[in-house]
């Protein structure tokens, strides 16, 4: 249904809807979504708002200015740029002339204030990434699928604004990261596939391509952790799974991820999972071999 707000011209469409307050915390779920077509005359200004806001343009030019830190920023997104930003930030967006054309989302829910503030962290608040063009064909799709009566779970509409928002991946990297990720990816695949080897820097900034200083800036800013810290978590990673899937002792689990010395294996273990490895493969069997209670049996006919 058209909105009565001012300078949305007839043939918009707004729609809106409710989440039920237990679900709001766990779930992501669209507030609201539409397509507007305005005049020079639009503008929403606000102090407060709950949800964020996705507005891909698709002709016109549409202009924000958002307080944060007690400081207004200004920006203005054109065809094919996205504005995502927290609208509990004191927010005024409107047309810059006729023929706005913009297609948007209210996103509340679950984490959605953390995840547009890491995406905002990471490429700002305009944003001009290769993916733009897939978001704007899921929201299309977002009101064509509303817009007809559809409906569908908490659980898929969630799903739903995860994968839009998901398609930011490419313009959160760097421009570097962007060049390559693929080099990136295949020192990770190596990592995994020789987890018992002797693995250096210098190494896999060769199987990369890059120099030693260039490979492990990429690699942090992809995964989160330095080389040297993936390289250590794989080892711990497949221990876990030696230990829970074998009886191999530990020096030889030891052997099989890397490290000759079974107390090299321990330090790193105890300091990242908090307990020995014979602690968690015992650990492991005491579960298992726990009895059922009568909460976990099946109900009787009776």
């Amino acid at each position: 249904m058209p909105s009565s707000e001012i300078g949305i011209l007839p043939q918009s469409i707004c729609l809106n809807f409710t989440s039920p307050k237990s679900a709001s915390s766990l779930f992501l779920f669209p507030s609201g979504c539409g397509h507007i077509f305005a005049s020079r005359d639009y503008y929403v200004k606000r102090n407060f708002f709950p949800p964020l806001l996705l507005a891909y343009v698709c002709t016109g030019k549409l202009c924000l200015e958002i307080e944060t830190d007690h400081t207004v920023s200004y920006y203005e997104a054109t065809a094919g740029q996205i504005l995502l930003f927290d609208c509990t930030k004191p927010h005024h967006y409107y047309a810059a002339e006729d023929g706005l054309d913009f297609l948007y989302i209210h996103i509340d829910g679950g984490n959605s204030h953390e995840l547009c503030a890491y995406i905002n962290q990471s490429c700002g608040i305009l944003i001009d990434g290769v993916q733009n063009e897939s978001i704007q064909t899921e929201i299309l799709n977002l009101v064509a699928f509303y817009q007809s009566g559809g409906s569908e779970s908490m659980f898929a509409s969630s799903l739903r604004m995860y994968r839009i928002l998901s398609l930011f991946d490419q313009a959160i990297m760097s421009p570097c990261l962007r060049k390559n990720d693929d080099s990136i990816h295949r020192a990770i695949s190596y990592i995994r596939t020789h987890v018992g080897e002797k693995i250096t820097l210098h190494q896999l900034a060769q199987i990369s391509g890059l120099s030693d200083f260039y490979f492990s800036r990429l690699f942090k800013e992809m995964t989160g952790f330095s080389p040297n810290e993936f390289v250590i978590n794989s080892r711990i990673d497949h221990a876990k799974t030696l230990l829970a899937s074998t009886t191999l002792p530990i020096s030889e689990i030891s052997q099989q991820v890397g490290y000759p010395n079974s107390s090299n294996l321990i330090t790193h273990f105890v300091r990242r999972v908090g307990i020995s490895p014979m602690q968690y493969r015992k650990g492991l069997v005491n579960k298992a071999a726990m009895p059922l209670t009568l909460d976990d049996t099946e109900p009787s006919d009776s």
